[in-house]
């Protein structure tokens, strides 16, 4: 069989009857993609784990992972705790910022618990069961519900961006009908399952590119689902991260003009920066989830091929990629530390008083 058959269509045959690889792609017909983009965080995990210090009982990667991931349960746990009991008071709960940061913290904490169960199970994944029961539960099912959690975090902020123009620029009742926050709530689960649900199905346990002998979860979509599959992805991303732009716009650029018309000044940048600061618990929730998915964003737009042979380039992506699971995971910082209003009401909690 000549190399021009055994070739994959990638690779190109050479004089000597090899394969010869484009960028991103290695193995002896170049069947294999190195391509960080289309790694998922664990397999992304799992690839630096294998490829550093293999001759070593230690790995110094997988116990920096381990210790980062574990350490943001610990915070999450502690923040979100922290929060559900601040949320719960029937001065928020009876808002619709309340009842929407309540499911936030509730997706929050699926999140992280379910990253830390993905990233305990990457070094056994093999050796924990052979069973397919297990293997489409930790393949299929877990990394797709962390997926859609996170989905659901960023949209439920992207509601409470929403829910703040309301109230500061348009006026609305605070204490009005929580049905904005029911609707968003339900439509925004359903609407991220949905876009979502096929990578149930196209998920799968392969061999892994390093070694055989190890599994590693990837997706396998045919071309037109491949396609669909990256748009959707961009959009669960791209569009929050709009709503989220445009609302700290649209308050600033109201909050500034109302103080210049109230108070007859005309020095908009002290009144801006004056602005910010005194409302800052409308405008820190979206500055920290804009910044903690813009780099991982950045990265995957600015060039289609990033290859993970590269440890540096390999590392950034999943720098970046845990750095998106930081907002659920400081929920305290973000929605109660710079609110006047809801520390006071933490600090009548048991966690608070303690």
């Amino acid at each position: 069989m000549t190399c021009t058959a055994n070739c994959s269509q990638v690779g190109i045959c050479s004089f000597n009857n090899t394969c010869i690889c484009p960028p991103c792609f290695m193995g002896n017909r170049c069947e294999t993609s190195t391509n960080v983009i289309q790694f998922s965080l664990t397999f992304a995990i799992q690839w630096d784990i294998e490829t550093t210090d293999v001759n070593s009982n230690f790995s110094i990667p997988q116990f920096i992972y381990t210790f980062v991931i574990t350490a943001m349960l610990v915070m999450a746990l502690t923040n979100n705790i922290a929060c559900l009991q601040t949320f719960m008071k029937h001065d928020i709960r009876s808002t619709n910022c309340g009842l929407l940061q309540i499911t936030y913290c509730i997706a929050g904490l699926i999140t992280i618990i379910g990253l830390e169960f993905r990233m305990l199970t990457i070094p056994e994944f093999n050796q924990l069961t052979q069973s397919y029961s297990y293997r489409y539960a930790a393949c299929n099912v877990i990394p797709v519900i962390v997926i859609i959690m996170v989905d659901i975090c960023m949209w439920l902020s992207s509601a409470l961006i929403v829910e703040f123009v309301l109230l500061e620029c348009f006026n609305f009742n605070l204490y009005r009908s929580r049905r904005f926050a029911v609707i968003s709530s339900i439509s925004g689960t359903i609407l991220t399952i949905g876009t979502h649900f096929h990578e149930i199905i196209a998920r799968r346990p392969l061999p892994g590119p390093i070694r055989a002998s190890l599994y590693s979860c990837t997706f396998a979509f045919p071309l037109p689902l491949d396609i669909i599959d990256k748009t959707l992805r961009v959009c669960h991303v791209i569009l929050p991260l709009t709503v989220h732009f445009l609302g700290i716009i649209v308050m600033i650029v109201n909050i500034t003009r109302r103080t210049l018309l109230v108070h007859s000044r005309d020095d908009f940048f002290h009144v801006f920066i004056e602005q910010c600061i005194k409302r800052k618990h409308f405008f820190v929730p979206p500055f920290l989830i804009i910044l903690s998915n813009l780099p991982h964003l950045i990265l995957h737009l600015k060039d289609e091929c990033e290859d993970a042979r590269n440890t540096n380039i390999l590392r950034l992506h999943i720098a970046f990629n845990i750095l998106i699971y930081l907002p659920p995971s400081i929920t305290f910082f973000v929605y109660i530390f710079p609110s006047k209003s809801y520390m006071h009401q933490f600090q009548t909690t048991p966690m608070g008083r303690w």
